[in-house]
């Protein structure tokens, strides 16, 4: 073959490549100029034909095990990451996972069209490779390309700078939501912890947190894995779409319905996953909870009440005061009350001795039990009870109340409320009642609203009185985490070894604390597991500096006065009074104490993409924040809107852990396949030199000691010492760091990087520790088996973490009898943003994670290729929008501009759509969170009684959208097809 044929067909191969939308080609494949000139010689055999061509594509050189380490995805995915001229040309599902017992299907095959495609993020157009320094206005995107050594050292004496000025809580990182368990997550976390910085949780800021489970549950993220689903006779997807989000796992919901068991899909619109039901129940979009309080209804009515769970692991037993609402404490009836701290001692009622009786189980009894011995105590009646005072009150149980508060909701009262037949409604409530096995799914898409918390309370209510919660093949999937201990601890560690363990565990109890828990576990008034979640919350209470970023961005993003307007009259005062009482008490934390966030540093968060009033952001808080660095993989808006850009090392160019979520129990090893691209770094790499450049500056400086927002002294001129854990970790030993989180994990403990090298997987020996956000408390599982959650609690009975030590559907705390949300209830959405015709609907896409793979040509030409507001078909031609025509958003906050897609799956009045991208990719780079106000719900301020309390990944404000209302309009100058918008 001439020379001339192997020049063609090596130029039209690159082509051909370069043609589908990699501009960093070079970084693929180096074509050397003096071989295609001279046909030199080479070291891969003679291309014949175009056959040649294709097989040569198919071969490589080495193959790696790898997964997408730093995802916001619910799923983790074993991959096979193929490596040829030091490029990852391709990445394989790697089927590799075994049944977790005879009779359920396996976990083969994970993956989806995301992770098969992120080499186009990996080598795509949005991709970081250099440091670079702003030079022009924020946003102007003008930069200049510096070295890492200028960067790190400029950003470096800034942060000395502005600590000793404001203090080191000035410094602002919020905590994902894209993050991992590996050496990177832990060099980001722990830079923050070590150096005294603000940790800003964004749970509840993004709807993610499930804060009707933490307030029934005491636990946020609930869940076993994924096959269990197989097990349950009755599913019920409600407020989730895993067709489309859960696409690994969704195999296992119609793999049951084939084997017999159905199908119900609760849903607005008509989804991916509805599409697949045996019933879908198209509700009226925000009244969930009136649909749950009549199949709860349905079942105590009808008999299918599971009586001996609800007396035993609920709060139905428990005595309340009928003249002021509240529980039944130890301090109205007990002489030594007082002396001995019973508030929290609660009571049943024993029929045999016509008394009062304290309940086993709740923190202030005897026992940590919920065993009732020599009596059997009623969830229904009314008693009457002498008080300390000699005065006589009657108090009736939580059940009584409960029932009175469900009388009401009949099918037909219901139907007025959802806009279904009540013909319908009967269907699934009966359906649901006289299932064995009943399981609801609502992940983090289900807590979005103002009132998701009533919502959900109602669909744990249904599951409790069929006693499913806890129960195998049945309960309540919102999402659970598999323990990972060790990732906790290598944040905290200052050295290596026992040492560093030693001087860990006696940082977080005082020999007194000490003495007294092993009094508790003596005496069983609690367990072993309780203890450690115990210790682990006062832990995170006296050495970080927590708070959240709903909180923050209420003082400081300029919007306080319109959330206030926005909730005016849905609670009997007004917002800023909850918040100024929550602060005062103690119960919330306004960080940063000097005044507002002097630093920023973004790295898979993209907080002026995901925020709400990013307008507001950028005029109020912005410009007020000295520093903001980037350390990221892609160019993104908030990426845009920063000082310095330090690129971080991509998924397949570092070690890490996929966050480790209950569905599949199994650890994922992300290998790095090729280092990592350009200039770029991990960021393990890139915290141990900025803390090595801090300790530097800060010693020749002689910076004095900061007092850590108040909590711990923070010393930075031994802040890299601390990080490095006294030199035993150097800059690139991201994988001996991640195989630090590995050996201090019970869950996994054994387990070698190398064997994960070769497999990628391990499964889990055991779920871990229950220590935040991993709550599983199974201790039995020990990796056989599906994994059923919380059988701590209904097999071995121990109590639950709430105030009342049981499932707790009534919440006797002052705000929430107030505002009428002691039980679960119905309450209407409030109009937020203004009264206008339509509900701007929110949902996660299928062609995305968030906005990293939104610019992805590959991915963007199986969508409309921007973005797009999905609106009913009908609809959308009364208002004289065609299909692809450009409308304008509207609401009391300004407009914004979109296409229109119509579609038949929307619900007349809701304008849907698929979030995640970025305000530049609309027109004057304003998106519809332009449009969204977040609402916040006071009482989620609340503190000070039990699991009532502020705590990452528990409880704490949120911004809620799915409130959010717009007007529709053509857009009259809107560009002509073709042109730029």
């Amino acid at each position: 073959m001439s020379s001339t044929r192997r020049q063609f067909l090596k130029l039209s191969g690159a082509a051909a490549l370069a043609a589908t939308g990699l501009p960093l080609f070079h970084f693929r494949r180096e074509i050397h100029a003096a071989e295609l000139a001279s046909g030199g010689s080479r070291s891969v055999p003679k291309l014949g034909t175009w056959e040649d061509l294709y097989r040569e594509r198919w071969t490589w050189d080495s193959v790696a095990k790898g997964s997408h380490g730093w995802a916001n995805c619910r799923s983790a995915c074993a991959w096979d990451l193929y490596v040829k001229d030091g490029i990852v040309v391709r990445e394989e599902q790697s089927g590799t996972y075994e049944a977790s017992e005879p009779g359920v299907p396996d976990f083969n095959p994970r993956g989806c069209q995301k992770g098969g495609c992120y080499t186009e993020v990996m080598y795509g157009p949005s991709r970081l490779t250099v440091p670079m320094r702003r030079v022009g206005e924020r946003s102007s995107g003008q930069w200049e390309r510096i070295g890492w050594d200028e960067a790190i050292e400029e950003i470096a004496e800034k942060m000395v700078l502005l600590a000793e000025e404001h203090g080191t809580d000035t410094i602002y990182q919020d905590l994902g939501p894209n993050f991992d368990q590996g050496a990177t997550t832990v060099g980001r976390f722990k830079f923050q912890m070590k150096a005294g910085g603000m940790f800003a949780d964004m749970w509840a800021e993004i709807g993610d947190l499930n804060i009707g489970s933490s307030l029934t549950l005491g636990i946020a993220h609930v869940g076993g894995s994924s096959d269990e689903w197989f097990l349950s006779d009755y599913l019920v997807v409600w407020m989730m779409n895993p067709s489309v989000t859960q696409i690994s796992d969704a195999h296992f919901l119609f793999e049951a319905q084939h084997n017999g068991s159905d199908l119900v899909v609760i849903d607005p619109q008509y989804s991916a996953t509805a599409s697949h039901a045996d019933l879908w129940v198209p509700i009226e979009t925000g009244t969930d909870a009136a649909l749950g309080l009549a199949v709860a209804r349905h079942i105590w009515s009808s008999g299918n009440l599971d009586l001996d769970y609800v007396r035993e692991q609920t709060d139905f037993p428990l005595l309340v005061r009928l003249d002021d609402g509240r529980f039944l404490r130890g301090a109205d009836v007990l002489a030594d009350a007082h002396e001995d701290g019973k508030e929290d001692l609660l009571f049943l009622w024993n029929p045999d001795a016509g008394r009062p009786e304290p309940a086993p189980g709740s923190p202030g009894a005897d026992s940590g039990k919920l065993i009732v011995e020599g009596f059997t105590p009623p969830i229904e009646g009314t008693f009457t009870v002498n008080l300390l005072d000699g005065s006589e009150i009657a108090v009736t149980t939580a059940g009584s109340i409960i029932k009175e508060h469900l009388d009401p909701w009949t099918f037909e009262h219901a139907a007025q409320v959802t806009g279904l037949a009540p013909e319908m409604i009967e269907k699934f409530a009966d359906g649901f009642a006289k299932a064995e096995r009943p399981m609801i799914f609502s992940s983090w898409g289900s807590n979005r609203f103002l009132h998701s918390d009533l919502m959900n309370r109602t669909k744990l209510l249904c599951l409790a009185m069929k006693g499913a919660i806890g129960k195998r093949g049945a309960g309540y999937h919102s999402t659970g985490f598999m323990g990972m201990a060790g990732f906790g601890s290598s944040l905290q560690m200052n050295r290596t070894g026992l040492l560093g363990r030693l001087e860990l565990m006696l940082g977080m109890m005082s020999p007194k604390e000490l003495f007294q828990t092993a009094l508790d576990l003596l005496k069983q008034r609690k367990s072993a597991a309780g203890v450690l979640s115990e210790q682990a919350t006062r832990g995170e209470a006296t050495s970080v500096c927590a708070t959240n970023v709903s909180t923050l961005n209420y003082h400081y993003q300029g919007i306080a006065e319109r959330l206030e307007k926005e909730v005016e009259g849905q609670f009997p005062r007004p917002l800023g009074a909850y918040v100024r009482e929550a602060e005062e008490k103690g119960w919330q934390h306004k960080l940063p104490r000097s005044g507002q966030p002097r630093v920023y540093i973004t790295g898979g968060t993209n907080l002026l993409r995901r925020g709400n009033q990013t307008q507001a952001m950028l005029d109020n808080m912005w410009p007020g924040i000295d520093l903001v660095v980037a350390i990221d993989q892609r160019m993104n808006f908030t990426v845009m809107n920063a000082d310095y850009i330090l690129p971080a090392a991509g998924w397949y160019e570092k070690p890490g852990i996929k966050y480790a979520l209950s569905y599949v129990p199994y650890l994922h090893y992300c290998d790095a396949a090729v280092p990592p691209l350009g200039e770029s770094k991990d960021e393990w790499e890139i915290f141990w030199l900025l803390s090595q450049k801090i300790e530097e500056i800060a010693r020749r400086r002689n910076t004095p000691v900061f007092d850590g927002c108040g909590k711990f002294p923070v010393d930075w001129k031994t802040l890299h010492r601390d990080y490095s854990c006294q030199g035993a970790y150097g800059p690139k030993d991201a994988e001996l760091v991640t195989q630090h989180v590995i050996d201090n994990s019970p869950s996994i403990q054994g387990v070698s990087i190398q064997e994960l090298k070769k497999t990628g997987i391990a499964k889990f020996r055991n779920a871990g520790l229950n220590i935040s956000p991993t709550f599983l408390f199974n201790p039995d599982w020990k990796g056989d088996g599906v994994l059923t959650v919380f059988t701590h609690f209904t097999k071995h009975k121990w109590s639950w973490p709430t105030f009342s030590g049981r499932q707790q559907f009534y919440i006797d705390h002052p705000w929430f009898l107030e505002a009428g949300e002691a039980l679960p209830t119905h309450k209407g959405s409030p109009k937020a943003g203004g009264d206008y015709p339509f509900r701007l609907i929110s949902c996660h896409s299928r062609w995305s994670i968030h906005s990293t793979w939104r610019d992805t040509p590959m991915l963007l030409r199986l969508q409309r290729g921007e973005p797009a507001l999905y609106l009913n078909d009908a609809e959308a031609l009364a208002l004289d929008l065609g299909d692809g025509d450009w409308a304008e958003l509207f609401n009391d906050l300004g407009s914004v501009k979109m296409r229109i897609k119509h579609s038949s799956m929307v619900r007349p009045g809701v304008a849907y759509y698929f979030h995640g991208w970025d305000p530049n990719q609309f027109p004057e780079h304003k998106s519809y969170k332009w449009l969204i106000p977040g609402l916040m719900k006071p009482l989620h301020n609340v503190g000070g009684q039990g699991h009532l309390r502020f705590g990452i990944n528990h409880l704490e404000p949120g911004a809620f959208v799915q409130d959010t209302r717009v007007g529709l309009r053509p857009w009259t100058g809107a560009p002509r097809d073709g042109a730029q918008a």
